[in-house]
């Protein structure tokens, strides 16, 4: 799992080319918080926001709070937000 920027869009990279478009808020807003308190903001503005789609493919793969912060770091670092 990464978070990349492709032209302006910021995607989440899930592998098997399965992506999900995230928001730039999305980032900013779960970048301070500790990865325990991720669930939280993805049940109540993330996951209500994604497409049919996206839904599908969330909830296909399996997605661990620690990857995703380890994930948002990492871009985070690499692009200097």
């Amino acid at each position: 799992m990464k978070i990349v920027r492709n032209n302006d869009v910021i995607q989440l990279e899930l592998g098997n080319e399965e992506v999900i478009v995230i928001k730039r808020e999305w980032i900013d807003n779960l970048k301070p918080l500790p990865y325990d308190k991720f669930g939280d903001y993805i049940k109540s503005n993330i996951y209500p926001a994604l497409s049919d789609k996206e839904r599908m493919i969330w909830n296909r793969a399996t997605i661990s709070n620690v990857e995703l912060q380890t994930a948002l770091q990492e871009f985070t670092s690499d692009t200097n937000i």
